[in-house]
C-alpha cells in the first residue's frame, strides 16, 4: 500500500495540501527575513533635521534631542522636588531629561552575557509628541551589530499609573506599529525587563498628571 502510494504521488505530484503548506511556509520565510533585513538595516543618526527630505523609499533615520548644559542645569533641583513626597508641579524640556538619564545610566554596570546592549537613551519633544530612543547593539557569537530603536507618542492613564502610548516604533528600520498592538506589547515587555528603584516606581504610581505639552514634559504630583 506504502508502495502505491508513493507511485500515485511521483505520477500525480503533491496534493493540495503540501502545496498549500509549501507556500505558507514560504510566506512566513519571507516576512521572518525580510523582518530581520529591517531590524538590522542601518539607521542614519542626526543632530538636526535632514537638508532635503529627498531619500531612498524605506530610508529610516534617528533625530538625537538636545543635551544642552545651560538649559538642563535644572534637571536635579525638579528631580529632588518630585523625590521629596510632597505636592511638586514640575516642567522638564528635553536637555534636562537627556541630562537626567545620562547621569542614571552612567551608573549602570554593563552585562558582556547579554545580547541585547543598551548604549544611551535619548529624548526629544516636538508639537506635544515625545520621542524615546534607545541606541545600542547586538553582541553575539563574538560579534557586534549597531541598532536603534526609536518610539514616538503620549502618555496616558492606565492600570499602572501613566503609561507611554506609542504612535509610532521603530526596532531599526522595521516599522513595528504596521502590526496592530505590537509597539504595546513590546513596551511592556522591556518595562517588565526592568528593575527599577522601588521609590521610582511608588513615586510614579502617584502621579496626577504625565503630559507632553507642546516641546515640555508636565509631571504633577498630589
Amino acid at each position: 500500500m506504502a508502495s502505491q502510494k508513493r507511485i500515485e504521488r511521483a505520477l500525480n505530484g503533491p496534493g493540495l495540501f503540501e502545496i498549500t503548506l509549501g507556500a505558507l511556509m514560504g510566506i512566513v520565510l519571507g516576512v521572518v527575513l525580510g523582518c530581520l533585513y529591517l531590524v538590522l538595516k542601518p539607521v542614519e543618526i542626526l543632530t538636526k533635521p535632514p537638508a532635503t527630505q529627498a531619500s531612498v523609499a524605506g530610508d529610516v533615520y534617528f533625530l538625537k534631542g538636545d543635551v544642552n548644559a545651560t538649559k538642563s542645569r535644572q534637571w536635579t533641583r525638579k528631580q529632588q522636588l518630585l523625590s521629596a513626597g510632597g505636592a511638586a508641579e514640575v516642567l522638564f524640556n528635553e536637555d534636562e531629561l537627556n541630562a537626567w538619564v545620562a547621569s542614571a545610566t552612567a551608573k549602570a554596570p554593563s552585562d558582556p552575557s547579554k545580547v541585547v546592549v543598551p548604549e544611551s537613551v535619548n529624548f526629544r519633544i516636538r508639537d506635544g509628541v515625545m520621542q524615546v530612543g534607545i541606541i545600542g547593539k547586538f553582541q553575539a557569537l563574538e560579534m557586534t551589530h549597531p541598532f536603534v530603536i526609536q518610539a514616538r507618542g503620549k502618555f496616558a492613564p492606565g492600570a499602572n499609573g501613566f503609561e507611554f502610548i506609542a504612535d509610532e516604533l521603530y526596532i531599526g528600520s522595521l516599522p513595528t506599529h504596521r502590526f496592530p498592538g505590537l509597539p504595546q506589547w513590546l513596551i511592556q515587555r522591556a518595562l517588565a525587563a526592568q528593575k527599577l528603584p522601588e521609590e521610582l516606581t511608588t513615586m510614579w504610581l502617584k502621579l496626577k498628571l504625565v503630559a507632553v505639552e507642546d516641546s515640555m514634559l508636565h509631571v504633577i504630583v498630589p
